[in-house]
């Protein structure tokens, strides 16, 4: 998508979810030193993959930066774009196309006030409530998990959820769902069935031996509506 030169970009709504797959790009998890991130990227983007989240608990906010700007450019290459974890000020500094928000993370009206209608903006949410205030306040995705038991978040709310509570935000929300946590490929054909409009993969992914053959597959599957 172009502008005009020293416009803002305006946000594509619901274009994260233009393919059942977005994967989750995690610098926390030990599988990647053996595949660096900008291989692992490209590979996915070569495969089709339209949206990336890069995700980097814990990393100092400079190389953070320097990490989420070498990762635009190289998803710009292949037509994908970058949505950046938590960090607004990485987002909107690296050019990366959105930002992801948790719930203790920097507010959605407080992210929309600064990023106006420059960035996609995600909110990750856990139940029907949590989901309409999301779609409410003007996000253009809601994450919904975890799906099933999951290391990428051992904390808080690791409940697995169920196909049920899925299926009642599917309900509740017109705005795409990205269902997220513990979801492998034996069970996206599921969760897509149950109203999530993609499923992400942060675990599933690190592991893959072929992680494009698996971007692959999971691009062939089409979310069967509620």
């Amino acid at each position: 998508m172009t502008d005009a030169p020293g416009r803002p970009r305006a946000r594509p709504p619901g274009a994260v979810v233009a393919a059942p797959f977005y994967p989750i790009l995690d610098a926390a998890r030990a599988l990647t030193d053996r595949r660096p991130l900008r291989v692992l990227a490209e590979k996915l983007a070569r495969a089709g993959v339209p949206w990336l989240q890069l995700r980097c608990k814990g990393m100092p906010a400079s190389s953070f930066l320097d990490l989420a700007r070498e990762l635009v450019a190289d998803a710009a290459a292949h037509g994908a774009r970058l949505i950046v974890n938590d960090r607004l000020d990485v987002a909107l500094a690296s050019g990366a196309a959105g930002v992801h928000l948790g719930q203790e993370d920097l507010s959605l009206a407080h992210a929309r006030r600064i990023a106006g209608e420059r960035l996609v903006i995600g909110v990750s949410t856990h139940d029907v409530a949590e989901a309409r205030a999301a779609a409410d306040g003007g996000a253009d995705y809601v994450g919904f998990g975890p799906m099933f038991a999951t290391g990428s978040k051992p904390d808080a709310l690791s409940r697995p959820r169920t196909l049920a509570e899925l299926r009642a935000v599917r309900a509740a929300v017109r705005i795409p769902i990205v269902a997220i946590g513990g979801i492998t490929e034996a069970t996206a054909s599921d969760v897509l069935a149950a109203g999530a409009d993609a499923v992400a993969m942060i675990g599933a992914l690190a592991a893959a031996p072929d992680p494009a053959g698996l971007a692959a597959r999971l691009l062939a599957l089409a979310p069967r509506r509620r």
